[in-house]
């Protein structure tokens, strides 16, 4: 019994690599592999106003596209703080995808890497609830992953 409650508890570890990510409320679908910062448990060390590099692998499109537009939330006990993506990384087919990924087909399996410089936040030593996701131009969410990260000084 023990050992299928272990085998249980590291699949979706082994599955979605290094990183301990969930799905995000809006359903969006989980890359086959993530790792933001080299994380390996939860919650993420994020320093604070220091870069933020995160790898999805494997994320399958279940619309056709033309555009990916890049988003990143941030909430401290529900409630937004201001992160805004720099103006450069929005459009995720130039800034995080490999040349020729766009436009996008339904079934199409892709990468995306998100180097945020990162910013200033206001919740040092606070543990926070991140999203990170790419919408396609009718505003479906194409994938987004979520994680809780503690804010270092």
């Amino acid at each position: 019994m023990y050992q299928f409650l272990l085998i249980a508890a590291l699949v979706p570890a082994l599955v979605l690599g290094q990183t301990p990510v969930r799905q995000c409320p809006n359903g969006a679908s989980l890359p086959a592999t993530v790792d933001i910062n080299g994380c390996t448990g939860t919650p993420c060390p994020i320093q604070n106003n220091s870069p933020i590099l995160a790898h999805g692998w494997d994320i399958v499109s279940h619309v056709d596209t033309p555009t990916l537009t890049a988003y990143i939330s941030v909430r401290l006990l529900g409630l937004e703080i201001p992160f805004p993506m720099p103006e450069e990384l929005i459009d995720a087919c130039q800034a995080g995808t490999p040349p020729g990924t766009c436009p996008l087909s339904v079934g199409q399996s892709f990468d995306y890497t998100l180097d945020h410089p990162g910013m200033e936040l206001p919740v040092v030593g606070a543990t926070v609830q991140v999203e990170v996701g790419l919408t396609a131009a009718d505003g479906t969410d194409v994938t987004c992953v979520a994680f809780d990260a503690q804010i270092l000084p």
